[in-house]
């Protein structure tokens, strides 16, 4: 369809005044063209298009293949060279370190050889020195002995002239001819060893005595303390048994600073409850704790533990001993443990 607009200009006849005027007129026409476009060389170029979309479609996708198999081959060398290179350095660090210690061990080695032949010439030095001091002192305990029996051999000489003037007493008595005086000399014996067996049966009674005395109050302080442990009632006494417990804390425990608690392990500890745990934990945090210096008597007690496990310190060196030693004695003396009160 065509359509547009005209202008023009038109006069009318005078009827009392004459005059002309503009006037603008729109316009249409329905107008039918048919056109016939040739597409056939579009249709080829399209075709040809499409062929080359395709081959570069084939290009790309194989040369993505190929890129990703490439990358996997190359990642795959990475890792067995990292892999590698890993293995590698752990052996070398293991191959010098085994170096070392071996250099080391040859060293202790030396060393220990060194101070093995010193002890055995130490040992060696103390065998000679025990024989001589023991030859010294064996040669002059042996003088005192003979010194010994020779002064009481003196002082026991009044007894042995006794004895030996009795036994031939003795014997003249019994062989002597007269027939009354063996008879009153027998007498006389008999009566002594009557009296002496009554003697000695009587001390081995008395002895007896006191040994049955002794154990009837043995067995009756027996039979007491078993009725007391037997017996039912009540008793009024409380005792108080104590267990340690360690506490260590930086900073204020109130406030939640860092702190630790350290329960001895033991089988049949009454700390496996969590509850006494959680109550002395609390009693240790809390606010209004009491905490004063502790006592000479207290410090006294842990000393009789503290020393003897200070003497088992051993290291690679008796100097070495002597400082670690010194070294926590000396902090034992400079701190000032403190200590709470229930």
């Amino acid at each position: 369809m065509l359509s547009g607009t005209v202008e023009g200009t038109y006069s009318y006849p005078a009827s009392e005044d004459g005059g002309s005027d503009s006037i603008t007129l729109s316009w249409s026409e329905d107008v039918n063209i048919d056109i016939l476009v040739d597409t056939s060389s579009f249709d080829y170029s399209v075709e040809s298009l499409k062929h080359h979309v395709d081959g570069l479609t084939g290009a790309v996708v194989t040369t993505e293949a190929l890129q990703i198999e490439e990358k996997a081959q190359s990642a795959s060398a990475i890792s067995q060279s990292v892999t590698t290179g890993f293995f590698d350095l752990i052996r070398s660090e293991i191959t010098q370190q085994v170096v070392g210690l071996k250099s080391r061990v040859d060293s202790l080695f030396l060393k220990l050889n060194d101070m093995k032949l010193a002890s055995q010439r130490v040992k060696q030095t103390m065998q000679k020195d025990y024989g001589r001091i023991t030859d010294r002192y064996t040669s002059t305990f042996e003088e005192l002995d003979r010194e010994l029996t020779t002064r009481i051999a003196t002082l026991d000489e009044s007894a042995y002239a006794f004895r030996r003037e009795a036994s031939s007493q003795g014997s003249r008595s019994f062989a002597s001819t007269l027939s009354t005086v063996p008879t009153v000399f027998g007498r006389e014996s008999s009566q002594a060893q009557t009296a002496l067996l009554a003697g000695i049966m009587h001390s081995r009674m008395n002895s007896l005595l006191q040994l049955s005395t002794a154990y009837l109050v043995s067995e009756r302080q027996t039979i007491q303390t078993f009725i007391k442990i037997l017996s039912d009632e009540m008793i009024d006494e409380s005792t108080t048994h104590s267990l340690p417990v360690a506490y260590l804390a930086a900073g204020d425990p109130s406030a939640g600073s860092m702190g630790r608690t350290i329960f001895p392990t033991a089988p049949e500890s009454p700390f496996d409850d969590d509850s006494l745990r959680s109550r002395i934990t609390d009693q240790f945090q809390a606010q209004k704790s009491s905490w004063n210096p502790m006592t000479n008597e207290d410090r006294t007690q842990i000393e009789r533990f503290l020393v003897p496990l200070i003497d088992a310190v051993h290291t690679s060196s008796p100097e070495q001993d002597g400082r670690v030693r010194r070294m926590i004695l000396r902090l034992w003396t400079a701190h000032k443990p403190m200590t709470l009160t229930h």
